[in-house]
Parts: structure tokens; sequence; C-alpha cells
């Protein structure tokens, strides 16, 4: 996916991306990206969660028009269902 981000960003179009681990996105280094602190296979949150999914694809967007640097963006969400964060 990085390739292709990098493609169309040259291109002057606007990518962005979701991560669950800061620490491999900084080595990445996507142009824009927004963390999640959501466990692996739910990057947008519970299953049938309607409203945090809404709002994470709602920070994704947000955050694709607002950031006009390259960075990453804590969106402020976290696992509060149980340990699976944790594990």
């Amino acid at each position: 996916m990085g390739l292709i981000r990098r493609v169309l960003d040259e291109a002057g179009l606007c990518t962005i991306s979701l991560t669950q681990v800061v620490e491999i996105a900084a080595i990445v280094k996507p142009s824009r990206a927004i963390f999640v602190a959501h466990p692996f296979g739910l990057p947008f949150g519970p299953v049938g969660a309607t409203a945090t999914q809404r709002a994470v694809v709602d920070s994704l967007l947000f955050a694709a028009a607002d950031m006009d640097a390259p960075g990453i963006r804590d969106a402020g969400f976290t696992w509060t269902d149980d340990d699976l964060r944790a594990r």
C-alpha cells in the first residue's frame, strides 16, 4: 500500500492511513495517518458498534481534509470492551 500511496500523493491526491501501531507507522512514514487504540482485526471498533465505526470513518475524512503536513494523529479512540488490546 505504501508504494501506491506515494504515487497518489505525488500526483496530488490526498491519501490517509489508519494505524493501530504508531511505532510501525513511524517507520513506514505515511503522508497522513490516524492512530486508533483498537485491537487487531477491529480497527473501526466492535462488531455492530455502528456509531463508533462511523466516528472512526469521520475522523479519517476530517484528518484527510485538515492535515496539511505529513504526520500521525491520535484520533482519541480507545478500547474499553475487554483486554483484547493487551493480549
